[in-house]
């Protein structure tokens, strides 16, 4: 074994020289025997596996002041790299400890690791987060080198970051047992639902709907760090296991494990969740797109076919590419008795925790946990679906496999809606995490006078379509969406409802000049007048001082006063200043921008606008708490000319008393918002009313199109067609 530094920096430790090989380290001596010598029964014997200890240490590195990069945040580059190999290894996984990895800031991207294998070039990304959901190791790589890269940004001198890898586990051989008679009738398969569990070696399957939760053998001593894989390739030529890539293992969530407290043929079993895939972001039923149906009754036993899925081990004849991937095999229901099931199907090591399958109506029955065929024939056993133990499990989810919402979201936020009606917008479910959608998901928006409420329509098996009412030319509007679930739990999107409600405005047409989200630096100045707290433009933390959680259009940074922890707006005024801007050429520009002022009496915040570059301002608002994020729309004509010489600022003033004061400002813009049309009547837009307007209106009236809804309420009735006549009676102008 042997490590290659491949970057240069310091390494605490030379090749070769910091790595001792420990004693194989199984569950017990006792299962991998295949012997309880207590009760005399014949477990499955599961694969073994190394534990090598290493000691590979990064130290502290610090990028020096000459490497930073100025400017915008720059993306993470390799700062440390290392290969990492074992011999006589098939599989290699890596145990970390001591991580520190820099966090995001308004100049550092978040660090990560990256880990490829040497054999397949499959790749796993690890930050904070996923670190902590894989209890600080690695996915399962194929071959027997791996190499570590330490992801940074470069502009990162005040930031720490360290790896140390402890430790390894590495393949060991495995053997076979429980075949039926003398012949192992398994073939390869590819049922989507069942997997394999590493570093053990045993089977565990999928089932329900939830997205996440397996059953297997209570034996195979389910827990934080161990790892479910889908989709396994062929072994190596001498048997050695191979692994898929990182997208198809998942990590186990050591909170959701639930396993029999006293493992005897009838009262084995594990149910557990793993987290969603930290690379792909999915559930492991969305990526498989299957899993296995649980029985509601105990079958007769009358012979019917029971199938066992496994990752058993095998021995010659059987290929030894076979050893531990996917295969199957169907036999006989033998008995049915109390808690323990028993069948003639072939098994063999690795194949405990294998869902016992009532292959006649595709429902699962139980675990498979024991051998017990044999040349003689015989039969193999496991536990029982309805053991009591299990189902209190079933009916106490614990971690991961709590119940969760159904997750969906807005497809595509328009900037603006037609006047007259009719444009729609599509949410998709992305994970009904085991759960059905009741009726008709809801479109709520306010017009100005309350959201109002009405059914979406189905656009294939996970959209939903709605559509906007006809209301005013410059119409502000909010809406949100509403989806209820077969246990009546009512999800909005965005999360907060009517609170966090999406927004956008009624126009012919939208032209914008500017449009700033702050996320990157368009030469805004902060400056203030003797106070404290000046304007930063950051991503918000929400140090508990009345400042923003969040950003207000979810772009991720605004400005805001008083970012530091126990800083607000004090002793005088802070204030923003926006770049220069040339209007020349737009017609009647609208400002936009959201706003976030938080104060108490004699405390405000005050926006005003200059056309002579700031040689001379006018006042446009004064805002005394906004209570959250509040979007103003301003005509800039009202105020001063349109010239080339534009600009605005927002100052926030802390009036003396002893109160919190913070601003904000977000999604800055100025754009000309088009509503030229004075003539609602003209249907069919030639610019003279005549008889077949009145046919377009009668026929859209017909048909509950949104633009014959001339008064707006959502309803098709007496006072739309009454609208629409007076609007004709009074012409176009």
């Amino acid at each position: 074994m042997k490590y290659v530094s491949t970057f240069g920096l310091s390494v605490a430790c030379l090749a070769g020289l910091c790595m001792s090989t420990s004693a194989a380290i199984n569950d017990s001596d006792v299962q991998n025997s295949g012997l309880d010598s207590d009760l005399g029964l014949v477990y499955e014997e599961k694969p073994t596996f190394r534990e090598v200890s290493a000691s590979i240490d990064s130290g502290v590195i610090r990028v020096t002041a000459d490497q930073a990069v100025e400017g915008a945040r720059a993306l993470q580059v390799p700062i440390w790299s290392q290969v990492v190999e074992m011999d006589d290894a098939d599989w290699i996984r890596l145990r970390f400890a001591d991580i520190q990895l820099a966090k995001s800031t308004q100049e550092v991207r978040e660090s990560y690791l990256r880990i490829s294998s040497l054999e397949d070039g499959y790749e796993q990304y690890l930050d904070v987060r996923s670190l902590e959901e894989w209890s600080n190791s690695s996915a399962y790589f194929n071959g027997n080198a791996v190499l570590v890269e330490l992801m940074a940004s470069p502009n990162m001198s005040n930031q720490i970051n360290r790896v140390q890898v402890v430790g390894m586990q590495v393949s060991d051989p495995v053997s076979q047992r429980s075949i039926c008679f003398s012949t192992d009738d398994r073939v390869l398969s590819s049922d989507p639902r069942d997997g394999r569990l590493m570093p053990i070696g045993c089977s565990v399957w999928l089932f329900g709907e939830h997205g996440n939760c397996f059953m297997t053998a209570g034996h195979c001593g389910t827990s934080a760090g161990q790892v479910v894989q889908f989709n396994v390739p062929l072994s190596s030529s001498g048997g050695g296991t191979r692994n898929p890539p990182p997208q198809d293992q998942y990590a186990v969530d050591g909170s959701s494990v639930q396993s029999s407290s006293s493992i005897f043929i009838g009262n084995d079993w594990s149910y557990f969740g793993t987290f969603d895939n930290s690379t792909t972001g999915l559930s492991p039923l969305s990526a498989q797109g299957d899993s296995h149906v649980l029985a509601t009754s105990i079958p007769p036993v009358d012979g019917r076919p029971i199938r066992i899925t496994g990752y058993g081990s095998t021995s010659s004849p059987v290929p030894a590419t076979w050893n531990q991937v996917q295969k199957t095999h169907v036999g006989p229901l033998v008995s049915f008795s109390g808690n323990t099931v028993r069948y003639r199907t072939d098994t063999t090591g690795g194949n405990s925790g294998s869902a016992i399958l009532d292959d006649s109506n595709n429902t699962s029955i139980g675990i498979h946990t024991n051998a017990g065929c044999g040349s003689s024939g015989g039969s193999n056993q496991g536990t029982s679906l309805f053991n009591s133990g299990l189902q209190d499990a079933l009916a106490n989810p614990m971690g991961i496999c709590m119940p969760r919402s159904i997750q969906a979201s807005l497809l595509f936020e328009p900037t603006f809606v037609s006047p007259a009606g009719g444009d729609q917008v599509t949410v998709n479910i992305d994970n009904f995490q085991g759960h059905s959608v009741v009726g008709s998901p809801m479109m709520f928006v306010d017009s100005g006078s309350g959201f109002v409420g009405t059914p979406m329509s189905a656009s294939g098996s996970d959209a939903y379509v709605g559509a906007f009412s006809a209301v005013d030319c410059g119409t502000p509007l909010s809406y949100y969406f509403s989806i209820e679930d077969e246990e009546g739990t009512i999800i909005t999107i965005p999360e907060n409802g009517a609170s966090a409600a999406f927004s956008t405005i009624a126009l012919e047409d939208l032209t914008i000049a500017f449009d700033d989200d702050f996320e990157t630096d368009e030469g805004w100045m902060p400056f203030n007048t003797g106070g404290t707290g000046d304007f930063r433009r950051v991503i918000p933390a929400n140090h508990g001082f009345s400042d923003p959680p969040t950003d207000a259009d979810g772009s991720s940074r605004c400005f805001v006063t008083g970012h530091f922890s126990n800083e607000d707006v004090d002793g005088g005024s802070v204030a923003l200043l926006s770049p220069l801007y040339d209007l020349t050429g737009l017609d009647s520009p609208v400002m936009r921008m959201s706003l976030w002022m938080i104060g108490s009496a004699g405390d405000s915040m005050t926006i005003e606008v200059s056309d002579t570059a700031g040689a001379i301002w006018v006042p446009v608002d004064t805002v005394l708490n906004t209570s959250g994020w509040m979007d103003v729309a301003y005509n800039i004509e009202d105020y001063v000319s349109i010239n080339l010489a534009f600009r605005m600022r927002v100052f926030v003033t802390d009036g003396g008393a002893d109160s919190l004061v913070e601003g904000g400002v977000d999604a800055f813009r100025i754009a000309t918002e088009l509503c030229s049309n004075g003539c609602p009547a003209d249907m069919n837009g030639d610019g003279v009313l005549n008889f077949f307007d009145v046919s377009a209106y009668l026929s859209a009236f017909g048909a509950q199109d949104a633009s014959a809804d001339f008064n707006g309420d959502g309803v098709f009735n007496f006072f739309d067609v009454s609208s629409f006549l007076s609007a004709f009676s009074d012409g176009c102008p």
